[in-house]
């Protein structure tokens, strides 16, 4: 079931709601059939969780912390780029056997502006994607060459949030 034409879908800008238009995208799959990943770089206890997994998608979190919340010495930079390629490994196998229609890829940005995640990494996956399945990527700091790859880039621009006069990340609206 799904579209037999696989589209790059890409949220990325300042504004609040990259996360949430993409989990929103993956909801709407799964009621038309569609089979699910969702890969989460550096959240943990998310309010979208196990709401997706109950309803049948394949969720799968990245937990170390955020680098813009966590000063990582190069050792631990490094030591934390060798997990993640095991994760991703691990991850893209599951992908590459064509078993999912959608893949969801939330803070690909931030991992790839911090360079966790190689730039090349992400090109080879645009390149040798099953030809059925949707990507799904969301987060600041995409690189360009990336961005060219998008069949729908989706710039959410900040005008005000609320953060900025002091109020917190709240359960169930920000996380």
């Amino acid at each position: 079931m799904g579209s037999p034409l696989g589209l790059v879908h890409i949220y990325t800008g300042d504004g609040k709601g990259k996360t949430t238009a993409a989990m929103g995208l993956a909801s709407r799959a799964i009621g038309r059939g569609m089979k699910v990943k969702i890969i989460q770089f550096f959240k943990r206890d998310t309010g979208e969780l196990q709401p997706l997994k109950q309803l049948g998608a394949n969720y799968e979190q990245f937990k170390p912390l955020h680098p813009f919340f966590r000063d990582y010495s190069s050792d631990a930079l490094e030591d934390l780029k060798q997990h993640f390629g095991e994760f991703w490994n691990e991850q893209i196998a599951q992908v590459q056997t064509g078993e999912f229609n959608m893949l969801v890829i939330d803070e690909l940005g931030p991992a790839l502006a911090y360079k966790i995640v190689p730039e090349e990494t992400i090109l080879q996956l645009l390149k040798e994607k099953p030809a059925h399945l949707e990507l799904v990527l969301t987060g600041r700091g995409f690189p360009q060459s990336i961005l060219e790859k998008g069949d729908y880039v989706t710039d959410m621009r900040l005008i005000h949030h609320p953060y900025d006069h002091g109020v917190q990340a709240r359960r169930g609206i920000e996380f």
